[in-house]
């Protein structure tokens, strides 16, 4: 049984790797009363800095291993351990929570709903293709129709921006792009391919767009895309070198992880069940130690 147990902890740690991240929404600028539109997302990315080595699990005293299991796999020893269980920490006394009457409630959520009508949010999801770095088209979708519009520049300077608010009116991104390239390409077997390219209509000169689908006094729609594209007048210059560092950054992190490929590293997993009862843990059998090999 206890073989068992480690075989299928030991596949969901080959197999299924833990991926950590964190995706917060970043939190709105502070309101104005002005027509500049403002935006929020995360900082420029600076110079590449490579990863300070990762720090060994430390070790446990042979007194609190119960049982210790080792096998090899990948290269690398998995290894699992029983503890001791943990003594459990002392009760908290709840919180007194407050009941509130049903006109707190009622007047709770009136301020809560003058506060949204006054400061509204909208969320605005975007996916684009990018045609040779210089004109992107866009889609959307607001109240259950289909928004199609052109752009007349890479829409990659906007990959990483948070949010962008203007007056009272917050719009929070959420943008998934994609490069084509219009040149014709040669395959391996020597064959030419030809890409096909959407029909850009006539775009304007400054920064802009022009809308090939969708109703354009939505102003729930575009609002969004107006004041994207206004940002990019005020701002391109910030926008396009932000972008450029966050490609060298990119390039400096794939050479290196190219010059350092990761190595298999041992792994150690450790669980503990029940409670901690001196009496029963006083006759426990020391820890059973395996290099390698099935347990």
């Amino acid at each position: 049984m206890k073989q068992l147990l480690f075989l299928i902890v030991l596949t969901g740690v080959v197999i299924f790797p833990l991926l950590r991240g964190e995706d917060t929404l970043p939190a709105p600028v502070t309101s104005s009363d002005t027509a500049t539109p403002e935006h929020v997302g995360p900082a420029d990315a600076g110079g590449f800095v490579p990863p300070a080595p990762r720090q060994p699990m430390p070790a446990v005293p042979d007194s609190e291993v119960i049982q210790r299991f080792s096998m090899a796999q990948g290269g690398r020893i998995v290894t699992m351990e029983e503890l001791v269980p943990l003594e459990e920490p002392p009760m908290v006394d709840r919180a007194v929570v407050p009941t509130l009457t049903p006109e707190e409630i009622a007047a709770r959520r009136a301020e809560w709903l003058e506060e949204r009508r006054a400061h509204p949010v909208v969320m605005l999801c975007l996916s684009g293709t990018v045609y040779d770095h210089k004109a992107t088209l866009l889609e959307w979708r607001s109240g259950g129709e289909e928004y199609q519009a052109w752009s007349n520049f890479d829409f990659n300077v906007m990959r990483n921006m948070g949010s962008v608010k203007v007056g009272s009116t917050t719009y929070y991104l959420l943008m998934l792009l994609r490069d084509e390239s219009t040149a014709p390409r040669r395959t391996k077997s020597g064959l030419v391919i030809t890409p096909k390219v959407p029909i850009i209509p006539p775009l304007p000169k400054e920064p802009g767009f022009v809308l090939v689908k969708g109703n354009p006094d939505n102003e729930d729609a575009m609002g969004g895309i107006r004041q994207l594209h206004e940002l990019y007048t005020t701002d391109r210059e910030q926008l396009v070198a932000a972008y450029e560092r966050r490609l060298r950054y990119q390039a400096a992190a794939k050479a290196w992880e190219k010059e350092n490929p990761p190595q298999p590293e041992n792994v150690t997993i450790r669980w503990w069940r029940g409670k901690r009862n001196p009496e029963a843990n006083a006759g426990a059998q020391p820890a059973i130690k395996s290099e390698g090999g099935q347990p």
